[in-house]
């Protein structure tokens, strides 16, 4: 399950962050992946599914949906081009939009 949840989320990661174009230098594409992944998660989580939705889902689609590692690797790259002000920005908009999704979906599921 994991495996096939892993193939799933690497290919639509693979299809959404090539498609979405950087915006000032930002790499809208990996932040798009992480905030959705973010809210989705978060979704599946606080609802209480099943386990074996959590390991499809959660672990398998997600894990490869989202992208931690790619984040580091672009935001790195912005400050060795000199590129500072995106640099932070890029940091800030990822942490920030990420939290605020897991924030939203929570909320959305207590009311």
């Amino acid at each position: 399950m994991i495996g096939t949840g892993g193939f799933i989320g690497a290919s639509l990661r693979y299809t959404i962050s090539s498609r979405v174009p950087k915006i000032q230098n930002i790499p809208a594409g990996t932040l798009t992946v992480n905030l959705l992944g973010s809210i989705v998660l978060a979704l599946l989580t606080f609802s209480s599914e099943p386990e074996s939705v959590v390991y499809l889902v959660n672990i398998g689609m997600l894990g490869s949906f989202t992208t931690f590692s790619t984040f580091a690797y672009e935001t790195f790259r912005l400050l060795e081009d000199g590129q500072n002000i995106s640099f932070f920005l890029n940091i800030f908009l990822n942490v920030m939009l990420c939290l605020l999704g897991v924030s939203i979906a929570y909320l959305a599921l207590m009311l």
